[in-house]
């Protein structure tokens, strides 16, 4: 049988890197012959294999955002009309993958991470690069949202993630939050073990938390309906698990994440509404 190199582009951070490796061996499973080369992820000890010199005979261009047709790349190859692929996309939707096969693909028993048990609620910060504004769809989450799920839930918050950076969001976050835990500042793939492990997680924003929480076995995983997060602005993602015992889904009125003086005026003096909903109700 021929061997099918299915050529990773890597692109992005931790999370949209791991899913475009997962989304690579979604194809290579639909390809006879199929395997991953050029895999990004020194992170997981995942080594870079090298494509074939000539792999980029006849290949077949995955480019795009997230939406793919499987059954007509399948054909190209079954026709005889491809003998590669060169992936170069996000594929962040959830009819794609199967949770227990793509949690083997990263393997976190090497991973010394902190473990936070039923006592605990812990809340994953993305600011950083997004402060700006310069993310449409991905923003920060207002401080009253994570007031409201630790009262609710009677767990101490524990902050994971980007809080010790020296910017206005994180420093009003401590003095919010003056009796909460915040976990070291650590790397990336330790922020995401912690999340895997923890009982009682909060998500952000974003393609790592959402995949550290859906590929751990917590209790409860509060997940906001914001951002890319949000199918009515972005359709073309898919990322709310259904029938998920584990979820609880809270819808954000934020829009457009601008990072105005008015908008972050807002997400300080607790002017975000949110509520938590069933994700029947997003059809209406």
């Amino acid at each position: 049988m021929r061997r099918v190199p299915i050529v990773m582009r890597p692109l992005g951070g931790m999370g949209n890197r791991m899913f475009q490796y997962m989304f690579s061996h979604v194809l290579a499973g639909r390809i006879p012959g199929g395997y991953v080369c050029n895999a990004d992820l020194p992170e997981w000890s995942i080594a870079k294999l090298r494509p074939p010199l000539v792999w980029r005979y006849r290949a077949l261009r995955v480019e795009g955002y997230h939406r793919y047709d499987l059954d007509t790349i399948a054909a190209a190859f079954r026709e005889k009309r491809a003998r590669s692929i060169l992936f170069k996309g996000f594929a962040q939707r959830l009819g794609y993958y199967d949770r227990m096969e793509v949690s083997g693909f990263f393997d976190e028993r090497a991973v010394d991470a902190p473990t936070y048990g039923d006592e605990f609620l812990v809340i994953h910060v993305r600011a950083g690069d997004i402060l700006d504004g310069s993310h449409r769809n991905y923003c920060p989450m207002p401080f009253a949202f994570f007031e409201t799920l630790s009262r609710d839930s009677g767990r101490k918050p524990v902050f994971v993630g980007q809080v010790h950076d020296d910017n206005d969001y994180c420093r009003r976050l401590r003095q919010r939050f003056p009796d909460a835990a915040f976990a070291p500042k650590a790397s990336p793939l330790t922020d995401f073990e912690t999340l895997r492990r923890a009982s009682h997680v909060v998500a952000s924003v974003g393609s790592f938390a959402w995949l550290a929480c859906w590929l751990s076995s917590a209790r409860t995983i509060h997940l906001p309906v914001a951002g890319i997060l949000d199918p009515a602005i972005r359709p073309d993602i898919d990322l709310l698990p259904p029938g998920d015992a584990r979820y609880r889904f809270h819808k954000l009125d934020i829009g457009d994440w601008t990072a105005s003086a008015e908008q972050l005026a807002a997400f300080y003096g607790d002017a975000i509404k949110f509520r938590q909903i069933e994700l029947r109700q997003l059809a209406r």
